[in-house]
């Protein structure tokens, strides 16, 4: 099987959405700790500190992912 963005795409959705049935399921305090994970801070800038903009981007993503995880919990709970 050839991959191509779209079927990465296809995959990481199908995972998105077993991931919110079962986090719907789940025990009240797993999606408070989506709720949490899913709010990145906005670092301040540091002169002392390299590029740091990489690191920012994918913490950004992870939170991204979290919100979108915790988002169709919600509307799987919802009915």
């Amino acid at each position: 099987m050839k991959v191509t963005p779209e079927s990465l795409e296809g995959r990481l959705m199908a995972q998105r959405q077993v991931l919110a049935r079962l986090v719907q399921a789940a025990d009240p305090a797993v999606r408070q700790w989506l709720r949490d994970k899913s709010e990145v801070q906005v670092p301040e800038e540091d002169p002392g500190v390299g590029d740091a903009s990489g690191a920012f981007a994918i913490e950004a993503s992870l939170a991204d992912e979290m919100r979108l995880i915790l988002e169709a919990a919600e509307r799987h709970r919802q009915g």
